[in-house]
């Protein structure tokens, strides 16, 4: 049985257990509910009103308004909280999806040489519990699919299922057309080996336009760090003949190299490791 917060987090986000899932925080919405968010919403009921009442001590208002600005943070806590709850796992599901993304060929290449080696479907789905090591990655989907072979699940709802919880674009495709494919007919072995080559070509012109974003941000970067020096120049000049009360040369000098700079740089790291975690192998 869902707690009511549970409940009031599917009536938000009804996607929200396939995302709790396939994020990997927990392995259905109640645990999480009872591990991640109940905690959650207890610890900024509490402290959000703590922290008002800590201020409103200090200003001494009057009882009225410290009892509405107590139930606006209780109030404000409980909001933060259930947008937390959403927003965590929504962001670790989000963020997987890239790093699968680029790991996708190893998934789909095992599939593939199992089907290729003679198993029928269910053995193969089961048979890539073998291969944990290689495929660590995926231990969330291999975790699923693991549990619900052990319940005798059809291999059709195990690879529907499977297409819900995975942030994987490329898994997502496979395993709804094998699932398609199964209830077909079809050969299956030639549905992997043609998500593996449409993979591929995607895979391709991705990394095209990786290559070309990252040219971009670097040539922002060097642009940045071939201007600024002028910049710092040319407002020297400016302030030793227009000076600034309160401004000098040596502040703005601080700001340019050991501020404004690291900042610049930091930014552009995490820009550039964000595209190149879509390609990495």
């Amino acid at each position: 049985m869902k707690f009511p917060l549970c409940r009031a987090l599917l009536r938000l986000s009804p996607n929200i257990e396939y995302i709790i899932i396939g994020s990997g925080i927990a392995k259905d919405l109640d645990s999480y509910c009872r591990k991640v968010a109940l905690p959650l919403m207890a610890l900024m009921t509490v402290a959000l009103p703590f922290l008002a009442f800590v201020v409103l001590e200090r200003l001494s208002p009057g009882a009225l308004v410290e009892y509405l600005s107590l139930a606006l943070a209780a109030a404000s806590g409980l909001l933060l909280s259930i947008a937390l709850s959403i927003g965590v796992p929504t962001f670790s599901y989000t963020s997987r999806a890239d790093y699968l993304e680029a790991k996708f060929h190893v998934f789909a290449s095992t599939l593939a040489s199992l089907l290729a080696g003679g198993q029928n479907l269910s053995e193969a789905l089961a048979g890539l519990a073998k291969y944990e090591d290689e495929l660590k990655e995926f231990k969330v989907e291999i975790n699923y699919i693991k549990l619900m072979t052990s319940l005798s699940q059809d291999p059709v709802v195990i690879l529907n299922e499977l297409s819900k919880i995975t942030p994987s674009n490329s898994l997502k495709t496979l395993a709804e057309s094998l699932a398609k494919g199964v209830s077909t007919g079809s050969d299956l072995l030639s549905i992997v080996s043609y998500q593996l080559e449409t993979y591929t070509n995607y895979y391709y012109s991705l990394v095209d336009k990786v290559a070309a974003s990252v040219g971009s941000l670097l040539e922002m970067f060097l642009s940045a760090g071939m201007i600024m020096p002028i910049l710092v120049t040319i407002m020297g000049i400016l302030f030793s003949v227009y000076p600034i009360h309160g401004v000098s040369f040596t502040s703005l000098v601080v700001l340019a190299i050991f501020i404004l700079m690291p900042i610049i740089s930091a930014v552009t790291v995490v820009l550039i490791d964000d595209q190149v975690s879509k390609i990495k192998l």
